[in-house]
């Protein structure tokens, strides 16, 4: 009796170990295809941007969407044109810190304008109507109204402008402005 009680339990207990080893096997298979997809996935991440917490930008590391060039070129003409003689300095060095160049030909225009708008008290405003994303580029063309106050005057010269900005992108997918300019009609 006690021998029949013992065999029965020894063939549970083999019974029960061999669904544990199933079930362990299962379960470092499963670990293991979460590994593979984990280290064969593309990091994706979501912006934010601190003025307007409803407006999310989505990005990968190597495919950005277009509102984030979009986003990311306002910036780019408002902190340049948006100015007067007291913030030139400030937003030029706020311009340099995120280009290619610290020093070179953006850096120079940029000091150029700068002078030019200290000397003649200019203020200017652009307020961006159209952008223009051209990824295989790495261009943004902003289209809108350009206003500029000359010193005291209270009559504003308005125009229609077009400017480039071109980025490029660096290590880590940083983007960096690379130029800056004014497009004439083509």
């Amino acid at each position: 009796m006690k021998f029949s009680f013992n065999q029965s339990t020894l063939q549970n207990v083999l019974k029960q170990r061999d669904l544990v080893l199933w079930c362990c096997g299962g379960l470092t298979l499963t670990n293991l295809f979460l590994v593979i997809k984990l280290f064969g996935q593309e990091e994706h991440w979501v912006l934010i941007p601190q003025a307007d917490i409803d407006h999310r930008l989505e990005m990968t590391a190597s495919s950005y969407s277009d509102d984030y060039f979009i986003d990311w070129a306002n910036g780019i003409v408002s902190t340049i044109l948006n100015v007067n003689s007291d913030s030139i300095d400030w937003k030029t060095q706020q311009i340099l810190k995120i280009s290619v160049q610290h020093y070179g030909s953006l850096k120079e225009k940029l000091i150029k304008d700068a002078e030019l708008i200290k000397q003649d008290r200019i203020s200017t405003v652009f307020y961006p109507k159209q952008f223009k994303v051209n990824q295989s580029r790495q261009t943004v063309d902003v289209q809108g109204q350009h206003i500029a106050y000359f010193g005291t005057d209270s009559a504003p010269v308005v125009t229609e402008k077009k400017y480039r900005a071109s980025w490029d992108v660096r290590a880590h997918g940083i983007i960096l402005l690379k130029d800056f300019k004014e497009i004439k009609d083509e």
